[in-house]
């Protein structure tokens, strides 16, 4: 006996295939779209009142980022015209002054010091200044190292100079004081010896 065949019935399929159709049109941007939703955000209207009111099947974060490009768009596309032809004046009318300022600082030639910036580019040169900047502080940490000063260096050598004076003055000089020699003291007579030798006060007459 044959077996049944069961269909499946094909609901299921034209349900996902309608959602497909919903979420690729939710993500589809016509130029009337674009246009109303310029016009939108420029009445000062926020996002999520703009998804709701002129683009039900579309979230808010989907209305900022596509007013985003439309905007980079835009912006881009200035530059490519009159914009772009006025800064293009404006440089080459300061071009020498600004350069000069850069080049004094290094040394150089200020062509030469347009020329390497416009060949490095922005991305470089901030890499390169990142890079100077850790040398700099490696540079510093290795300098900060406790050290004598040449200060501390001279009073050392002071130091050294009258402990052999010291010294010396211990072995060869002697003092006399009282007919005993005391070692450890310098040449030359002391107060007490020196007022021994002083003739005495006369005595007044009796």
């Amino acid at each position: 006996m044959p077996k049944e065949v069961s269909h499946r019935p094909s609901s299921s399929i034209s349900t996902t295939a309608a959602a497909g159709g919903a979420s690729r049109a939710a993500t589809t941007w016509t130029t009337k779209d674009d246009e109303t939703l310029m016009s939108a955000r420029a009445s000062g209207l926020n996002w999520q009142p703009i998804a709701t009111k002129h683009f039900p099947s579309k979230t808010a974060n989907a209305c900022r980022k596509r007013h985003e490009r439309l905007m980079e768009r835009k912006n881009a596309e200035d530059w490519d015209g009159v914009k772009l032809e006025t800064l293009a004046m404006e440089y080459m009318n300061v071009r020498r002054e600004m350069w000069t300022i850069l080049a004094n600082r290094v040394g150089e030639k200020w062509t030469m010091v347009e020329a390497k910036c416009m060949e490095k580019g922005l991305k470089n040169l901030q890499q390169a200044h990142r890079s100077a900047q850790r040398k700099e502080r490696g540079n510093s940490v290795g300098d900060s190292g406790i050290g004598c000063s040449d200060a501390e260096h001279e009073l050392d050598e002071g130091h050294s100079h009258t402990s052999e004076l010291s010294d010396g003055s211990q072995h060869h000089g002697h003092v006399q004081q009282g007919g005993y020699a005391l070692p450890g003291q310098r040449g030359g007579p002391s107060i007490q010896s020196m007022l021994s030798l002083s003739p005495a006060y006369p005595q007044p007459p009796q």
